[in-house]
Order: C-alpha cells, then sequence, then structure tokens
C-alpha cells in the first residue's frame, strides 16, 4: 500500500496539469458513439469494461485521467449511470459534497448511482460486541480488536470521514437526488443483470464491510 503522505505529495504536485487535464476533456468532449454513458469514478486497477473509467493516479491507465475534486468534464444531464466502490470516503465532507453536486448536475433525469463505501455502523457494531472476524487486515495485521477499527475507519489516513446509510443519505439528498435506498450486497435497480454481474465480482473483496447505497435523479 501506498502512504498517505505519498499519494497527498502526488496530488499536490500534479493537480495543475489534472486540473489542465479536466478542462481539455471539457473542451474536446467525453463520447461514447451514441451509446448510453456510464462512469465509473475512481476505478484504480479494476477497469470496467463499458464504462468510462475515471481515476486520478497516472499510472493506473484510466479512460480518463482527472481529480474528481475539479467537478467532471460532461454535459449536465448526459450520462445514465454512476459507479463507484470504496472511493468517497476519501474525500474531506465539502469536497464530498461537491462531487456529489457535480455526479447528480451529470445524470439524465431518472439515472442513478451505486456507491459503495466501508460500512461505519456496521464496525463500531462489530467493535462493541467484539466481532473480530467482520474486521480485514488490511491496509495493516493488528491483534488488538481497536486497531483493526483504526484500519476500516481510518485507513492509515486516507479515509477522511466514515459514512453510515443515514449521513450518506443526508449527502445524498442535500446534493439533490430524490431516492435514496440502502440495497443489500446482492441487490440492485439500477443495473441490468449481466452489468450488476460485472460489479459483483469487483465487490466480492469488499462486500462482507461494505455500506450498498444506490441514489437516483
Amino acid at each position: 500500500m501506498v502512504k498517505q503522505t505519498t499519494r497527498d505529495f502526488y496530488f499536490t504536485v500534479l493537480r495543475p496539469l489534472l486540473w489542465l487535464n479536466h478542462w481539455r476533456w471539457r473542451l474536446q468532449g467525453v463520447g461514447r458513439n451514441g451509446q448510453p454513458l456510464h462512469l465509473h469514478l475512481g476505478c484504480g486497477m479494476k477497469y470496467l469494461p463499458g464504462f468510462v473509467n475515471i481515476d486520478g493516479n497516472l499510472f493506473r491507465k484510466p479512460d480518463l485521467v482527472l481529480d474528481l475534486r475539479d467537478g467532471l468534464p460532461l454535459p449536465s444531464n448526459s450520462v445514465h449511470s454512476i459507479y463507484s466502490s470504496h472511493v468517497f470516503e476519501h474525500f474531506y465532507p465539502d469536497d464530498l459534497q461537491a462531487i456529489l453536486r457535480e455526479c447528480h448536475r451529470v445524470l439524465c433525469p431518472g439515472g442513478g448511482m451505486r456507491i459503495v463505501v466501508p460500512d461505519m455502523q456496521a464496525a463500531v457494531v462489530a467493535y462493541l460486541t467484539g466481532q473480530t472476524g467482520f474486521f480485514t487486515d488490511f491496509p495493516r495485521p493488528h491483534r488488538s480488536l481497536g486497531g483493526k477499527l483504526s484500519n476500516l475507519l481510518f485507513c492509515e489516513g486516507g479515509h477522511r470521514q466514515g459514512l453510515d446509510f443515514s449521513y450518506l443519505q443526508e449527502l445524498l439528498t442535500d446534493a439533490g437526488f430524490r431516492e435514496v435506498q440502502r440495497m443489500r450486497p446482492t441487490q440492485t435497480r439500477l443495473y441490468p443483470p449481466s452489468r450488476f454481474a460485472q460489479l459483483q465480482r469487483e465487490e466480492a473483496g469488499v462486500a462482507s464491510i461494505s455500506l450498498f447505497v444506490e441514489a437516483w435523479k
């Protein structure tokens, strides 16, 4: 795992370049040859075919190299769906609120987004009831229950905040989403079975510790 100080340095140094890249795409346009547009925000190494994969890391070779804090270089009402897994907890509250407003802006009326984040409520319950098996050893193995909880909530400084359903619902509602629903890992109202099966394969490694939410414009 790359240290958070290294990541912060990377984004500080490259922020002007990423900002220029944002405006390049805004002027050039992001098209899908008339096909429905689906975004994958913060794709990391999990490249999803059929999505426009967006990440701020130049070395992961996404479709678009962008800092989400600069917004989405897309017209309003142009995107059919947005997917993001274990990304939004890495932003400070003001930045995340702005990102969610951008997501709402670019979505078509009736379009929606699926969000997967570490489940703060489930982690706190597991901590209070001594369920050590709930936690993983990422990013660092700990014997203590407190260390395991710290892993999930703070990820050695990589997580800027914790999210449960009530908080995420508040943020999404404030961003303009008309409906916010908690989903089971095996449940979706947004994606057809073939596309959802693709997402489930990506989510399998984090499903046990995650909160799944879908929201609609």
